[in-house]
């Protein structure tokens, strides 16, 4: 082999260890934010009927999509039967993290349907973790 084929083979498998790699990661599920178990799962969750559990899909309780903005307006100044947060309790980096969550766990619903977000085992058992 000359040494351009030694380069192009060598690029070649470094590509698809990367690929390899970032494709285990995208099996998993995605992480739920602190402030996401601590003030949005009680009332999202299946199961409970305060909230719609549609927001796991990006989807409203009519099938219509979210828009991130709408979540953003709906956390920060509440509707219907959804408090309002302010920036004391849910920061805008927070809030970020909340709507980067959402379209992250509804990518990954699409592709495992049968995916049922649920929080940390250490909040889950008490109610409280670490942020």
């Amino acid at each position: 082999m000359n040494r351009t084929n030694v380069i192009m083979v060598t690029a070649l498998l470094a590509l698809g260890m990367l690929l390899s790699g970032s494709n285990a990661r995208a099996q998993e599920p995605p992480k739920m934010p602190y402030v996401f178990e601590m003030y949005c799962f009680m009332c999202h969750k299946e199961g409970v009927q305060i909230g719609p559990t549609g927001i796991f899909d990006m989807v409203s309780k009519s099938g219509n999509p979210l828009h991130e903005q709408y979540i953003r307006n709906n956390t920060r100044f509440g509707y219907n039967a959804m408090p309002a947060f302010r920036l004391s309790e849910v920061s805008p980096k927070e809030l970020d993290a909340i709507v980067a969550y959402l379209k992250e766990v509804a990518a990954y619903r699409k592709a495992n349907p049968g995916y049922k977000p649920a929080p940390t085992p250490a909040v889950a058992a008490t109610g409280r973790g670490k942020k």
